[in-house]
């Protein structure tokens, strides 16, 4: 699969190298790249973590909280985490200005295409403010640990008390498996390379197929947990909804389980590299 060149925009629109790029653009490319970094790093760990508990009986794999309540056990785990956490608001603030201002000024701005990818961005500003919370609270109650779903079917369980609550866990679960299922799409179009430009570097083909394997492993676990929570709220019991720690145990548990949660783990491990390598490709258009 060919990734695809980035297309740059007719006009005098600054651009990265060039000297008149104004300060606010500067910050969001810093962001961005930061953002990227961050988010890489996240999905190595929690990929790291499951393919070293894939063969082993009776060890469950963890999800972004488990990952980050054992990064900050390590030596000088709590600096660590105070940087990543720093990296991964860099990342929500990119996301976020993506969603609401759009700063790359697509030509379809308000086309149904780019309406949804300012969606997704606000999906994604949302799942990593979680984590910046997340990573936040380690830092500064220096506890915590894998809590293997209880979190979110606690949360599951308030949102279902509320009026038209279990509507809104449906709803919630019928996005996130729509947002796994374009992750497959990714994977399949390209469309994840549109923005990077690899032409002057030989990793081309390596970074295209990280880019393809991550988006594959990221849509089977986001589709797990969208479908756990459509689940839940089917049967209208919070237990049965789940985050990504309860999608790969699930994973773990099916016949050759070891062996797909590898794949999948990899999978997580390959995205990771891949976001982490967006940060020096991606070309940002500020202006």
């Amino acid at each position: 699969m060919n990734a695809v060149a980035p297309m740059h925009r007719a006009g005098n629109l600054p651009t990265e190298s060039g000297h008149d790029a104004r300060k606010p653009a500067c910050w969001l490319r810093w962001m961005a790249r930061c953002g990227y970094v961050a988010e890489g790093l996240v999905y190595v760990l929690i990929g790291g973590f499951a393919l070293v508990v894939a063969f082993e009986p009776g060890q469950r794999p963890q999800g972004s909280k488990g990952a980050l309540a054992t990064l900050g056990k390590a030596p000088l785990g709590e600096a660590m985490l105070a940087v990543l956490a720093a990296g991964l608001a860099a990342f929500v603030l990119w996301q976020g200005a993506q969603a609401l201002f759009d700063p790359e000024h697509r030509h379809d701005r308000w086309g149904v295409k780019r309406i949804a990818a300012r969606l997704g961005c606000l999906l994604n500003a949302a799942l990593h403010a979680v984590l910046v919370g997340d990573a936040a609270w380690h830092v500064l109650s220096a506890g915590g640990g894998a809590d293997h779903g209880q979190t979110q079917a606690r949360w599951t369980a308030r949102i279902m008390q509320l009026p038209l609550g279990r509507w809104a866990v449906a709803v919630t679960g019928i996005g996130i498996v729509v947002f796994g299922l374009f992750q497959f799409y990714r994977a399949a179009t390209g469309v994840r390379d549109k923005d990077l430009d690899l032409s002057r570097t030989r990793l081309r083909i390596p970074l295209v197929a990280l880019g393809v394997l991550g988006c594959v492993a990221r849509g089977i676990v986001f589709a797990l947990v969208g479908l756990f929570l459509v689940h839940a709220a089917w049967r209208y019991d919070a237990t049965q909804a789940t985050g990504v720690a309860g999608a790969l145990s699930t994973l773990k548990a099916q016949p050759y389980g070891p062996w797909l949660l590898g794949a999948v783990a990899s999978g997580l491990i390959a995205y990771g590299l891949f976001q982490i390598a967006k940060a020096r490709f991606r070309v940002i258009h500020v202006a």
